[in-house]
């Protein structure tokens, strides 16, 4: 099993991709810990990571929260000894044109996006270098590489940010036999499509996304997840401030 005794955090663990993930480390050998806002989503993907035979912890955390992050962190090495992997996939979303963005959905957007992702590998980071052993996989967005869209100025700034934070994360931490890396997903079909769509744009999304794909459908988080392990595994010990697209193709990155 390719994750056989590694520890893992997974933030936004509780659906869509970070519940994938979870799932997907588990059942490659790792104890899981997922974490979101959400108690009731984390405490469901705990049971089911239990029920395949790991440890698992089920741990509420705004990612935007420093002393959060701090406590989290703690937890988990009190009670499962170390942190071999984080994953920093929690985010969020909310188009609008930048001429009507508020404050207030900037700020949540950039600080859970981005801030959050700075915060978790901060505090992670340090039992890492100690151990001289770590895997950091950021879940940034297609957004970054170009596919972005009328109203999404905050989202894709976000994740923009998080391209250049792995670069500079690799480069510092690299040193002390840690990876990071970033998945950059092209349109998945997550709840996070529906969160903020009417029944015909979320219709719209899809026909668009099959039209933009070379492989002519949206992602399902898995395909994200099978990537995650990839990155997670020592099978990608020599891949270092990458960010790898995970997309089926978009045509609309590849000057069409």
């Amino acid at each position: 099993m390719k994750l056989e005794g590694k520890i893992s955090i997974i933030t936004g663990g509780g659906t869509g991709l970070g519940k994938a993930m979870a799932l997907e480390f588990a059942n490659a050998g790792a104890d899981v810990v997922v974490c979101s806002r959400n108690r009731g989503n984390i405490e469901k993907v705990r049971d089911e990571i239990m029920a395949l035979g790991r440890r698992s912890l089920a741990i509420v955390t705004d990612v935007c929260v420093k002393e959060q992050v701090a406590n989290m962190v703690k937890k988990v090495i009190d009670e499962l000894g170390r942190i071999d992997i984080l994953v920093n996939n929690a985010g969020t979303s909310h188009g609008m044109p930048i001429v009507d963005f508020t404050e207030d959905s900037w700020d949540l957007i950039l600080d859970t996006n981005l801030k959050g992702v700075f915060l978790c590998t901060q505090a992670v980071a340090k039992h890492m270098v100690e151990q001289k052993y770590g895997k950091i996989i950021n879940i940034t967005s297609t957004a970054a590489l170009g596919g972005f869209e009328v109203g999404g100025s905050a989202y894709t700034a976000s994740k923009f940010g998080i391209v250049g934070f792995t670069k500079a994360s690799a480069r510092e931490f690299g040193p002390y036999g840690i990876n990071v890396n970033a998945i950059a997903p092209g349109r998945i079909l997550t709840n996070i499509v529906y969160a903020h769509r009417t029944p015909e744009q979320v219709k719209r999304f899809i026909e668009v996304g099959k039209a933009a794909c070379l492989l002519g459908r949206l992602g399902t988080p898995e395909d994200v997840a099978h990537l995650a392990l990839f990155l997670a595994s020592d099978d990608a010990s020599f891949i270092n401030a990458e960010t790898i697209a995970c997309n089926g193709g978009r045509t609309n990155l590849m000057g069409n």
